[in-house]
């Protein structure tokens, strides 16, 4: 057995040896870290911050589209003469697509890892904003939207999931919020590029901003997602040696070399733990050792049926559906629309609007970001989900009021409009992707993440379909006051299956989720000691 200091040395050897297969051009700068102030933990490389910022491009590009159709939908349907159901689907039909890319995200990762997936998500995402920007009807536009979807669904399914493996446990929650933060920003951009092209003609108009994100995705892709690294927990799923020398590498460049061996451990133990029980349940099938391929049960079946990852899915795919269920995308996606119903006549004073909306949002995300790993999962959900059913009364109250005597003028509908997004920046937003990204067990983490990914995309898009058709049935406030309803479901739904993960590794959480589920513990964290 290498004492620590022997396998120190042998980790710089493997460090130096492996640097080309990351395409890493220089090393991590040893002032460029962060300590997180827990012994064992582990430290915050710059590696990680860089992987984090790649692939969160893809949040930023979904805001974007976001944001951008806000304002781009109206010279749009004027340019191509569309109808109101026309509009409609130009705005959903991504989201529903990109459930399709978040499934298929999930059987892709486990058989070509996230770096290959990013790359091909980026792809789509070009060809389909250049076919948009090139349409001239609303057949090529619904395809060029099919095309994006696709790319936005496989970039969600990896994304969020890919940034906490690679993450040490006491950042995981800022690095993962910075997936929301990175859609509002992509959102405010969207905002703000509306209004500096408000001047122009409608067609020049819609096409100059749909042909405007092409140009940092192309970059990213061409300069940014060649340095990425594998995951360490996808490249030990095989037990190839080769490819644990990998894994070990790149746990030292992002957690740091005092936590990289006991992580790689521990990761080790549940790939193994799992082998076994999969090895159990085959012989008391009946089939007998022989039949036996070393194999652990990763299919959609165990997602479904196994106790720990149906009570993860019940978490992760609640929280995911929730986030979308409360109306959030239709207020941002419609604000001139909403903004119309609350008295705002002048196109011009909607998109302000709509951009302070956008700063709003922002500015929150960021305090929710560096909250997350302070107070908790828990305690950041529960507290934004309830402020935002009171804000969401309190917004769907101004819109069924307009206009009349003692009722809410423009202003106050924007500054309630303006609560329920900061409520929902502070925690539903960046919580989200927190506990969908690590709340699944190892073997169904891709699947579960691309369901729930799914899942919030489904529902995103049924909102954003259906929420003009809904104020037709409803009136706006009525509309509202039915997603203020949603949002008091999920504080109670919350309330009660919600754990608290501040701070655990990815498999003391899932060690959590079977002692929960009525299993036994088929993980238990190996010492340094015992393992020495």
């Amino acid at each position: 057995m290498n004492t620590p200091a022997q396998q120190r040395a042998n980790d710089a050897d493997r460090a130096r040896a492996t640097s080309d297969a990351f395409c890493i051009s220089d090393r991590a700068d040893p002032e460029m870290s962060l300590r997180d102030g827990d012994e064992g933990k582990g430290t915050l490389e710059w590696l990680a911050i860089q992987s984090m910022c790649t692939v969160s491009i893809f949040a930023a590009l979904l805001g974007y589209d976001i944001g951008v159709m806000a304002g781009a939908l109206l010279p749009m349907s004027r340019d191509l003469d569309f109808t109101s159901s026309q509009e409609e689907v130009a705005v959903g039909c991504l989201n529903f697509i990109s459930a399709i890319g978040a499934i298929g995200g999930g059987v892709v990762y486990n058989r070509h890892g996230a770096v290959k997936c990013v790359k091909f998500a980026m792809v789509l995402y070009a060809i389909g904003m250049f076919v948009i920007a090139l349409s001239g009807s609303f057949t090529s536009v619904f395809f060029g939207r099919l095309v994006c979807g696709l790319g936005v669904g496989l970039g969600f399914a990896i994304c969020p999931q890919y940034i906490a493996e690679i993450s040490p446990p006491a950042w995981r929650g800022v690095l993962v919020s910075m997936f929301e933060i990175s859609i509002n920003i992509g959102l405010l951009s969207g905002y703000i590029a509306n209004l500096a092209m408000e001047h122009l003609k409608d067609s020049p108009r819609w096409r100059g901003l749909m042909i405007l994100p092409t140009i940092p995705t192309l970059l990213t892709y061409a300069w940014l997602v060649p340095k990425l690294p594998e995951s360490p927990r996808w490249l030990l799923r095989d037990g190839s040696p080769g490819k644990e020398a990998l894994a070990r590498e790149v746990l030292v460049r992002t957690c740091g070399a005092d936590a990289a061996g006991p992580a790689l451990a521990d990761i080790k133990q549940v790939l193994a733990a799992q082998q076994e029980q999969h090895r159990v349940s085959i012989s008391a099938a009946g089939e007998g050792v022989g039949s036996f391929a070393p194999r652990r049960n990763t299919g959609w079946r165990a997602l479904f049926f196994e106790p720990a990852p149906r009570r993860a899915l019940l978490i992760g795919a609640g929280t995911a559906f929730f986030q979308q269920a409360n109306g959030s995308e239709a207020a941002v996606y419609y604000v001139p629309q909403v903004l119309a119903a609350a008295g705002g006549k002048s196109e011009h004073s909607q998109l302000q609007a709509a951009a302070l909306v956008g700063v709003c949002k922002t500015i929150c995300i960021v305090v929710g970001q560096f909250s997350v790993d302070v107070y908790g999962r828990r305690v950041m959900l529960l507290s934004s989900v309830g402020a935002v059913t009171a804000s969401l009364a309190l917004l769907s109250w101004c819109l069924g009021h307009v206009g009349t005597a003692g009722g809410a003028t423009a202003g106050i509908t924007l500054a309630a409009l303006c609560l329920f997004m900061m409520s929902f920046s502070l925690g539903v937003g960046p919580v989200t992707w927190v506990v969908t990204s690590e709340i699944f067990p190892i073997q169904v983490r891709s699947k579960g993440t691309a369901f729930s990914m799914a899942l919030n995309r489904l529902t995103s898009g049924t909102v954003a379909m259906t929420f003009l058709t809904l104020t037709e049935w409803l009136t706006v406030g009525g509309a509202f006051a039915f997603f203020a309803c949603m949002s008091a479901t999920q504080f109670a739904l919350t309330y009660w299956f919600l754990p608290e993960t501040k701070g655990k590794t990815l498999e003391e959480i899932e060690a959590s989720l079977v002692g929960s589920a009525g299993g036994r513990g088929a993980y238990q964290r190996v010492d340094d000691e015992n393992e020495a």
